[in-house]
């Protein structure tokens, strides 16, 4: 990307804070034009549309109020008055900007909503049959656990689907990384084999959980 212009504009420190290298970097996160970054940059707010003001304050990650009063539009003596056009102009940013986050938090919560219906659908079988499972193991207390498993293959699913990996299989024999393994007693050195107690885990390719692990000659935890 095209470095920014040397200028003193104060969309320029924005863009800074915002992590936003170009003028035509911070038109492509809004979705507006380069001209209406160039109508802000140059300081013709009271100009522009509405709905180009708020997606560049969202761009920006800031609120309305914050890019209204960078470029003064909020010093009272430049405070248009009551009945001016811009007064209006202004107003209707103003509900413009607070609709568009209502909206945002709106879709936030339908799709955190959605994800949990989904994952509560991988887990019907499982939260169905796993109360009655677990009473019966309560009072028989000769049932064997092995017998319980196959009703967890729901949660291994959902794992599965949610990209949730474990880092080593338990009683593996690994080479000892302080990266992705904890010692949970004793000492070794990195490469030296180590077994593994708890599998530790990660997700979409990030670290989560160490796996837990103890040097061969240690005494069974």
């Amino acid at each position: 990307m095209a470095p920014i212009v040397s200028d003193s504009s104060p969309l320029k420190a924005l863009m800074q804070q915002a992590n936003i290298d170009s003028y035509r970097a911070l038109a492509l996160q809004a979705g507006v034009s380069r001209w209406q970054v160039q109508q802000l940059r140059l300081g013709k707010i009271g100009q522009m549309r509405v709905e180009a003001l708020t997606k560049i304050a969202i761009a920006l990650n800031i609120p309305l109020n914050a890019l209204l009063t960078k470029f003064d539009l909020t010093d009272d003596r430049l405070q248009p008055s009551e009945n001016s056009p811009l007064t209006h102009q202004l107003a209707e940013l103003q509900r413009e900007y607070q609709r568009l986050q209502q909206q945002q938090a709106e879709q936030i919560a339908a799709v955190r909503s959605q994800v949990q219906l989904d994952a509560l659908q991988t887990l019907e079988s499982w939260l169905i049959q796993w109360p009655t499972i677990a009473h019966k193991a309560q009072i028989n207390t000769d049932l064997a656990a092995v017998k319980i498993l196959p009703f967890i293959k729901p949660i291994h699913q959902l794992m599965d689907e949610w990209g949730v990996e474990a880092i080593a299989s338990i009683d593996a024999q690994i080479p000892y990384d302080p990266q992705l393994h904890q010692l949970t007693k004793g000492t070794t050195n990195p490469g030296e084999l180590v077994c593994v107690t708890h599998s530790g885990c990660r997700y979409q390719g990030k670290l989560l959980h160490r796996a837990k692990v103890k040097p061969l000659d240690s005494a069974p935890i």
